[in-house]
């Protein structure tokens, strides 16, 4: 194997070095193995697949690499480390469909790809296995799974497509060979890698220890708090760094809160939007030149991302378990001798968490109601099963994946129409699996709050809960050393955080669009608004909870935030009137508060909407029921000719306020602006 040093030297200079482990793997999977690589972040696992690949591509010059990896960003961080091996690799993926044709045409017709990377969905796309895998299946000289923890991580739930691995190894010949990476598999994790790719695996595991890495742990419940000790303590450590935050909400306040206090921040999530992903490639080639201070983040940003001169990870809750907290704090101290990785926990870390393990997979009754229809109604759309069926758009997708992923139902284009279908497999619940999965993420999650209380070293705890056999003291952490940062937070930038939160508003979008898609034509549609709070959260959230189910009586403090953030807005878009939705369960709620309102702007009331449907908002769970139950439930008595302030208590769907809005407009009113004391954040109550 002397060629392997020599492209080593060639691509790396005279001096470069195989770091421990690096060498055996490579030789391993060249010589036709199927291996899995366990090693700590940085250690270089993409490094053995394309060193492997230029090896493989001189003993098979048609030969290509095919890749799956989890991310766009880490797809294209792949992509550049690969071209100092002198290495063409392309992928596909949802961003370059219009490249498609000439990427496969490259890899097929004039053999110039030396090794491709898709994403897990893309082998659930059958155009993609029929115009690409089927065409090159007997040409692949190595199978990479990327962060192959994935395989257990978010394979039994986020990513199930990562199940269907295991299918796309049966279409490959038998002596391909197999290589899967990951710096993140405790023994249940490689156990589910080898119930995957084999019982055959050579496993390559070396130590987790990040020697670069202090750890610290910092209770502070309350979010001001946090955002306090971020403003007091983020300028005293090194070059940039990522705030892990576990919602898009929190990434927009830290964020803002940020920049509020000069700390120069971009926040890093998706949307699912074009728009989104042009963004997010701009933030990141901006923080990978420590343009921006912060980068907060979601765990979209992650795995596999190189950029090593990170020198803080900081979390502002706690993440769900261990495996995915050492994966996150694994993007600090690469290239540098110290980094730090704070742990910041709150009083909603366990609320968050326990949504997320709970909704992780479709529940039994879902399930059994897409499959009884899909059975009823054979090659319905995706569409067309949203609008028959009570449920949430975002549960009807991920029960229609789970179940085709279990072969339960599968899809089928008729006249260009993709359709679903009922398989001849019998029907039948897999829960023991399903419960038996959360009831582990639960014991993980318990894990994760052991952490947070070691007394010990903190690397080793975690070392120990990777199964790492070399677990040691890493005598940099906290607690091996003293505190690294004071945990104490000053009274006065409390205050301010305080009072940054209570600022905070949403703007309230309109519907463009009914249900089946027909356009709601402008005129008719109401301006974009305002809603105060996120409800039950931080600031006025909860004040809006206890006005609504304790007190049943909005209190002046909310008055008085109203009218802080809507003065402006009355007077920039002329809003001469307030007229409330009103409520069957609730008749006076929202009226006795729009009164109070309307007095403190100094503008007109009046009340133009009557409810005559008792059917509350909230039972209806997709745009369909909803846009249907609001148009139903709701009669306009007058309306005013000049521009109207529609003030109702929660938002979610925004059905209530279109269909009302339509309504009024069709009578003669003037422009209608929104207003909601809080966002339900999916809970359906509007």
């Amino acid at each position: 194997m002397d060629r392997v040093y020599e492209i080593l030297r060639e691509s790396y200079g005279e001096n470069a070095k195989f770091r421990e482990g690096q060498k055996e793997a490579i030789e391993a999977v060249v010589n036709g193995k199927r291996t899995l690589v366990v090693q700590k972040t940085g250690w270089g696992k993409s490094l053995v697949y394309f060193l492997a690949t230029k090896l493989l591509k001189e003993k098979k010059r048609d030969g290509i690499t095919l890749i799956i990896s989890p991310l766009l960003a880490l797809m294209n961080n792949q992509i550049d480390s690969a071209q100092r091996l002198g290495l063409n690799v392309k992928t596909i993926n949802s961003d370059n469909n219009d490249e498609w044709d000439n990427i496969i045409s490259d890899i097929y017709d004039n053999n110039t790809v030396d090794a491709l990377i898709i994403s897990p969905e893309r082998l659930a796309n059958a155009d993609f296995v029929k115009d690409c895998l089927d065409k090159i299946k007997n040409r692949v000289n190595l199978f990479v799974v990327d962060e192959a923890h994935c395989i257990s991580d978010w394979g039994h739930d986020f990513r199930p497509d990562y199940r269907r691995i295991v299918k796309i190894l049966q279409l490959l010949p038998g002596n391909v060979p197999v290589l899967a990476t990951t710096a993140t598999a405790n023994d249940r994790v490689v156990n589910d890698i080898v119930a995957q790719l084999g019982e055959n695996l050579v496993i390559s595991r070396g130590e987790l220890i990040r020697e670069s890495l202090a750890i610290q742990v910092i209770k502070l419940q309350k979010k001001e708090d946090r955002l306090a000790w971020l403003a007091e303590n983020i300028e005293k450590m090194p070059g940039s760094g990522v705030v892990y935050c576990l919602t898009k909400a929190d990434c927009d306040l830290v964020t803002d809160w940020l920049n509020e206090n000069n700390i120069k921040s971009e926040k890093y999530y998706s949307d699912g939007s074009k728009i989104s992903k042009e963004y997010k490639a701009i933030i990141l080639d901006k923080f990978q030149k420590n343009e921006i201070k912060v980068l907060v983040a979601t765990v979209a940003f992650g795995m596999g991302y190189d950029k090593p001169d990170i020198g803080f990870v900081i979390h502002f809750q706690r993440p769900a378990n261990i495996v995915s907290y050492y994966q996150q704090i694994g993007r600090a101290g690469r290239g540098i001798e110290l980094a730090y990785a704070i742990l910041l926990c709150g009083e909603e870390d366990e609320h968050i968490n326990q949504y997320f393990i709970n909704s992780a997979f479709p529940t039994e009754k879902d399930m059994n109601i897409v499959v009884d229809f899909i059975t009823d109604n054979p090659g319905k759309s995706i569409s067309e099963i949203k609008g028959a069926l009570n449920i949430r758009a975002n549960r009807v997708e991920k029960t229609l994946k789970y179940l085709t992923v279990g072969d339960d139902i599968y899809t089928e284009y008729v006249n260009r129409k993709k359709g679903y279908y009922k398989s001849a497999k019998k029907w039948e619940p897999d829960l023991e699996r399903s419960e038996g999965i959360t009831a582990i993420r639960y014991k993980e999650m318990q894990d994760m709050d052991e952490f947070t209380k070691q007394k010990g070293c903190y690397m080793k705890y975690i070392a120990e809960k990777l199964d790492d056999v070399n677990a040691k003291v890493c005598r940099k952490c906290s607690n091996c050393r003293g505190l690294l940062f004071d945990e104490t937070v000053g009274a006065e930038t409390v205050q301010r955080a305080q009072q940054f939160i209570k600022s905070k508003f949403g703007v309230i979008e309109p519907r463009k669009q009914f249900p089946d898609k027909t356009k709601i034509e402008s005129e008719f549609q109401f301006k974009g608004g305002i809603v105060l709070s996120n409800y039950a959260d931080a600031g006025y959230g909860m004040a809006v909870q206890k006005g609504k189910y304790l007190d049943g009586y909005f209190s002046d403090e909310l008055v008085d935030a109203s009218v802080k953030i809507l003065s402006e807005f009355i007077k920039n878009n002329n809003i001469e009137w307030i007229t409330p939705v009103t409520s069957k369960r609730h008749p006076q709620l929202v009226p006795d508060f729009a009164k109070r309102l309307a007095d403190r702007l100094n503008i007109g009331y009046f009340e133009g909407i009557k409810k005559f449907n008792a059917e509350e908002q909230k039972k209806f769970e997709n745009s369909d029921g909803q846009y249907k139950n609001a148009n139903d439930s709701f009669e306009i008595i007058q309306v005013k000719k000049e521009n109207i302030l529609l003030v109702d208590d929660m938002v979610d769907s925004r059905w209530t306020f279109t269909v009302c809005a339509m309504k009024m407009r069709e009578m003669g009113s003037g422009d209608i602006y929104p207003f909601a004391l809080a966002n339900t954040a999916g809970r359906g109550d509007n």
